[in-house]
C-alpha cells in the first residue's frame, strides 16, 4: 500500500494526440493531481471529469497537471476526449496496470450499493450522464493523489465506494496545505 512521502509509481501513457509520456518523470518540478475514475461508461465518472474540465483553468492557476485515470480502451478514450473536446490528460487503462500500481482496488457490491452512490447517479443522471456501454469492472472504486514537484506523494485518498471521489473545493485545500498556505 502506498503512503505520503513514497515515490509516485512510474508508468507510461500516450496521449489521445499520440505523444507519449513517462508519469511523473516528465513533468516533474510540477504538482501533479492524478485522478482515477471507474469508466467512461459511469455518470457519475463523467460528471467528475466535467467538473475537472470546468475547472482545467483554476487547476492550472495554482500551478497544478490533471490527470484522469478510466478504465477504458485508448480508442474509446480518444473518441471521447474529442467529442466532448477535453484538453485534460485522460488515460485509458483497461487493463487496470495503473489502477494496480496505485493500489486502487475494486469494491464490493456494498461499495456499489452504497446510499452516496444511488444519490450521485441520480445526479449525475439528471445533468445529462447516462451510462453507456459498459467496460472495466464496474465494481471500481477512485481514488486521487497529489504528487510534488519533486514526484513524491504527498496526499492520497482511496474511495469508500464508487462514487466517493475528492471534491474540486477539498483538493484545494489540500493543495493549499501542501503549499504551506490556508485557504
Amino acid at each position: 500500500m502506498l503512503k505520503i512521502g513514497d515515490q509516485a509509481p512510474k508508468f507510461e501513457f500516450e496521449e489521445t494526440g499520440g505523444k507519449k509520456n513517462n508519469f511523473p518523470d516528465d513533468f516533474k518540478g510540477k504538482w501533479l493531481g492524478l485522478f482515477f475514475l471507474r469508466t467512461l461508461a459511469c455518470p457519475i465518472c463523467m460528471q467528475k471529469i466535467d467538473e475537472l474540465k470546468k475547472n482545467e483553468q483554476k487547476y492550472r492557476a495554482e500551478g497544478v497537471e490533471p490527470f484522469i485515470v478510466v478504465q477504458s480502451s485508448a480508442k474509446r478514450v480518444k473518441d471521447y476526449a474529442a467529442k466532448k473536446q477535453i484538453q485534460l490528460r485522460l488515460i485509458g487503462d483497461l487493463e487496470r496496470k495503473i489502477y494496480h500500481q496505485y493500489g486502487v482496488e475494486i469494491g464490493s457490491l456494498g461499495a456499489f450499493f452504497a446510499p452516496q452512490v444511488m444519490t450521485a447517479s441520480i445526479r449525475a443522471t439528471f445533468k445529462g450522464h447516462l451510462h453507456g456501454m459498459p467496460e472495466g469492472n464496474e465494481l471500481q472504486k477512485p481514488a486521487c493523489f497529489i504528487i510534488d514537484p519533486a514526484g513524491k506523494l504527498g496526499f492520497l485518498e482511496y474511495g469508500k465506494n464508487i462514487a466517493d471521489i475528492i471534491t474540486e473545493d477539498n483538493f484545494f485545500k489540500v493543495l493549499a496545505a501542501l503549499k504551506g498556505g490556508k485557504r
